[in-house]
């Protein structure tokens, strides 16, 4: 199974890839930083990805030596699963977030009914991640990718 991380945040992306890589050992991660690289990988290659794992807030570019990111987009991933919707992308996708409030004032649990309403095809939930509570996470993300696999059929080894 081939997954496409988006994810910004150094820490958060080595912590749950190392999760992913221990628990399904035969899965391959592609790792990007940021919405214009995330998105540009979905649009150009969704077809070799089984499953997408989405941060909702990110840097509009990635970030390098001489480059900040630009301005930090709040809900990048939900422009993202439009971008996927309006393109008729299939790629399923988990969003995995540390907030549980964004900046326009929507609270997690608003965005997941949004997102389930809007994105049907692609959003299968979210996962909220928390550094001081490592194991609600793990066990949250380890039976999203379960139930993925059982219910769309997805072989962990290819």
């Amino acid at each position: 199974m081939k997954i496409l991380f988006i994810e910004d945040n150094n820490n958060k992306a080595d912590q749950i890839q190392r999760f992913v890589r221990k628990e399904f050992p035969n899965c391959e991660i592609v790792l990007r930083q940021s919405y214009i690289s995330g998105k540009k990988e979905i649009v150009q290659n969704h077809e070799n990805y089984d499953l997408i794992l989405l941060d909702i807030s990110m840097q509009n570019y990635d970030i390098e030596e001489e480059e900040s990111g630009g301005d930090p987009i709040p809900l990048a991933g939900k422009l993202i699963l439009g971008d996927m919707y309006m393109r008729e992308i299939p790629t399923k996708a988990i969003v995995i977030t540390m907030y549980e409030s964004y900046v326009d004032g929507t609270k997690l649990k608003e965005l997941h009914n949004s997102l389930l309403n809007d994105f049907p095809d692609n959003y299968i939930g979210f996962v909220h991640f928390n550094m001081i509570n490592e194991s609600s996470w793990k066990d949250e993300l380890k039976s999203k990718i379960n139930k993925f696999i059982k219910d769309y059929g997805k072989n962990i080894n290819s």
